[in-house]
């Protein structure tokens, strides 16, 4: 059986899995932007920049020259495009595909059809409504202002605005739906002091759950709503149980990243499920969980990996952690205490000690994305 492995995107992701895979000898296959710092890595055997407009055919023909046995998506993307293809990759390619069928896919990855399942099926969700012009008072009814005006496909807090007014809806909604499509009207949870969670989990195809990490962001980049810029490793069995459910209720298989936040009064609050590897995969790897390893057994049918869960593992992204301290008012009285966050049991996203060619270019490249990115946070 094939057994290479093709990393499919780029991102801090495909250095997180390019690692795993590595640390068990094994170097996978890169297919990214020419742009990605993933290039440069020694992680990987070989890089395939992406040629626009003929991405799938450029991935058919890697696939047969380097014999690949799985592709492991990075973006929700790059995750849409080998389910679309799913079965003609599997059967006339011989190539495991650890995704969704496409129905399936869209039924998590689309925010409005997935916040339906979730209130058909009475799992802990935001009130969300699906609006548009006709009937956008009733929307606003039902989920109660301040609310959020949430694309239904688009990535982090792009296209996210936080309206006050039945006024302020009229006023913004014609101008995300212009950009980003349909969007849904979602209930706004404080998050100021609410923990936010990231729960990482692999449904495999005989429709077990073969690996599982959660974290607890505890700092964010913006700082009104981004990405982690350090979190923690924890158990929540509770929240776990929750989302383990979910997974199996929509018969999913691969890999599947809830952000969950707990409301004021005690209850998680399922935002959405990301279709692919997370960014802060790495997390899971200083946990103890090899998520590509994981994958690769599910190909092979071979025995799991050995998994030795630990909490308090600590997961920094030191470019992204420097920007928050520049912005943030607490960055002298945060917990933990941001001069302080090193040590033993601190790992960095976008620090590698045994691939020092990737560390100036992720930091650097790191500032400018971030600050592009608060661009686009309304």
């Amino acid at each position: 059986m094939k057994t290479n492995i093709l990393i499919l995107g780029g991102g801090l992701q495909a250095l997180s899995t390019a690692y795993s895979l590595w640390k068990e000898g094994i170097h996978a296959v890169c297919m990214a932007k020419d742009v990605e710092e993933i290039r440069q890595s020694r992680f990987i055997k070989h890089f395939y920049p992406i040629q626009t407009g003929k991405i799938f055919d450029q991935l058919t023909v890697i696939i047969q020259s380097e014999q690949i046995g799985l592709i492991i998506p990075m973006s929700d993307y790059m995750s849409e495009l080998v389910s679309k293809h799913k079965e003609e990759l599997e059967s006339e390619y011989n190539c495991h595909v650890p995704v969704p069928d496409y129905e399936v896919f869209i039924q998590g990855a689309d925010k409005e059809k997935f916040m339906a399942f979730c209130e058909q099926n009475g799992f802990p969700h935001p009130r969300t409504r699906a609006h548009d012009e006709s009937n956008i008072e009733d929307a606003a009814q039902y989920v109660q202002f301040p609310a959020l005006i949430k694309p239904n496909r688009s990535v982090g807090a792009r296209g996210i605005k936080l309206v006050h007014s039945l006024d302020e809806l009229r006023r913004d909604y014609p101008i995300i739906h212009e950009k980003y499509g349909d969007a849904t009207l979602q209930e706004y949870i404080d998050s100021k002091d609410a923990p936010y969670y990231n729960v990482m989990l692999y449904r495999s195809k005989s429709g077990k759950i073969t690996g599982s990490a959660i974290i607890e962001i505890l700092r964010f980049y913006p700082i009104k709503g981004g990405s982690s810029s350090l979190c923690r490793t924890i158990e929540e069995p509770e929240l776990m149980a929750e989302c383990e459910k979910v997974l199996h209720t929509l018969n999913w298989v691969g890999m599947a990243d809830f952000d969950v936040l707990k409301a004021p009064n005690g209850e998680y609050k399922i935002i959405e499920i990301n279709p692919r590897v997370p960014a802060s995969l790495r997390a899971a790897d200083i946990a103890g969980v090899n998520f590509p390893m994981i994958m690769l057994s599910d190909l092979c049918g071979s025995p799991l990996p050995t998994q030795s869960y630990k909490e308090n593992m600590y997961l920094r992204y030191l470019g992204l952690d420097l920007m928050w301290f520049i912005s943030s008012p607490k960055r002298f009285t945060a917990k933990p205490n941001w001069l302080l966050s090193i040590g033993r049991k601190t790992y960095y996203q976008d620090i590698y000690a045994s691939d020092p060619s990737t560390w100036f270019s992720w930091l650097i490249n790191g500032f400018k994305r971030f600050l592009q990115k608060r661009k686009h946070i309304q």
